[in-house]
């Protein structure tokens, strides 16, 4: 499997990038996801005003017994130097197959 990344990839975005990631079986292509690493909180007012707003819970991972957050983004396995093959279906295609 074969995941697009990009620093348009945030908040939610950026979560799954850096599950492939930790998963080993999916290689990541493109660049580094844009980062967040807070989980959404929802709040609504007495007037039924419904607000998000990152929480104070972190996505995280453990490396070499210390926690690290995952804003930074995830870096990917694969860089596509030029960002217009992203939107070429050949052009990716031919990336992936070059992989293998």
């Amino acid at each position: 499997m074969y995941c697009l990344s990009s620093p348009q990839s945030f908040s939610c975005g950026n979560l799954v990038p850096w599950a492939f990631k930790a998963d080993g079986r999916v290689t990541l292509l493109d660049r580094v996801s844009g980062g967040g690493s807070c989980a959404v909180d929802f709040l609504t007012t007495a007037w039924g005003t419904s607000y998000q707003l990152s929480g104070p819970n972190r996505m995280s991972f453990v490396k070499n017994g210390a926690y690290y957050d995952v804003d930074q983004g995830a870096e990917p396995d694969v860089f596509i130097r030029d960002f217009r093959n992203i939107y070429d279906r050949n052009a990716l295609t031919e990336i992936v197959n070059s992989l293998n």
